[in-house]
């Protein structure tokens, strides 16, 4: 696994990071969500924006019993911010923890993903 992160927010109601890749991933962990500032209980969020470049299929996945995929990338792109689409919340269902993960064939790439706090953080303002 070759999945390098750069935490660029971690405030009171989002959280920022920039994903590198190098190789193939296998549900590598790109964000723990009980690590985050403010994490109390059962903390959850929500995709608000994305913005990438990658050369294979790259699934961002909500962790979960079995994963589901919050956000397929492929080639350059973008999602949410200033386009008017809605945030993906977190739908994992069974064995849910809040947390977020990658898998993604053999590729170079980037991706900058943005989320909101949006339960089980005790400094949500």
């Amino acid at each position: 696994m070759a999945v390098v992160l750069q935490t660029l927010v971690d405030s009171d109601f989002e959280h920022v990071v920039k994903l590198t890749t190098s190789s193939t991933n296998s549900t590598a962990s790109i964000v723990d969500a009980s690590a985050l500032a403010g994490a109390d209980t059962n903390p959850r969020l929500s995709l608000v924006a994305a913005r990438w470049s990658v050369e294979a299929t790259t699934d961002i996945l909500w962790n979960a019993s079995a994963n589901i995929i919050a956000l397929s990338l492929n080639g350059s792109g973008a999602y949410g911010g200033s386009d008017g689409m809605p945030s993906i919340a977190n739908n994992g269902g069974s064995g849910v923890d809040g947390d977020v993960l990658i898998t993604n064939g053999a590729s170079d790439g980037y991706a900058v993903l943005k989320f909101r706090k949006v339960s089980g953080y005790d400094n949500i303002t």
